[in-house]
């Protein structure tokens, strides 16, 4: 039997350097021919008396993909959530 070559681990330039972006809403989409573009966000409690707040959202990023890139994206996010998910019993 032929032994299964794996394949090579990608070299990742700058990787600490890379900005890490936080983000929990995704307010605005667009699609132009092949580009795809997506704000992330996040809610932020904005003070409006000395007891209360207002939600106000506020732009982290801008991402513009191809759509060849958003099916690899796609991929990666639900290998993601699957690792996230519940799972019966005990945790491992």
């Amino acid at each position: 039997m032929a032994e299964q070559t794996k394949p090579p681990v990608p070299i990742i330039d700058h990787l600490l350097d890379a900005p890490v972006i936080y983000f929990d809403a995704v307010p605005s989409l667009a699609i132009r021919a092949t580009m795809l573009s997506a704000v992330l966000a996040v809610h932020v409690g904005k003070p409006v008396t000395s007891t209360s707040t207002h939600d106000h959202i506020v732009a982290v990023a801008h991402l513009r993909f191809t759509l060849a890139t958003a099916t690899v994206f796609r991929d990666s996010l639900d290998k993601m959530l699957l690792a996230a998910a519940a799972t019966p019993g005990p945790a491992n």
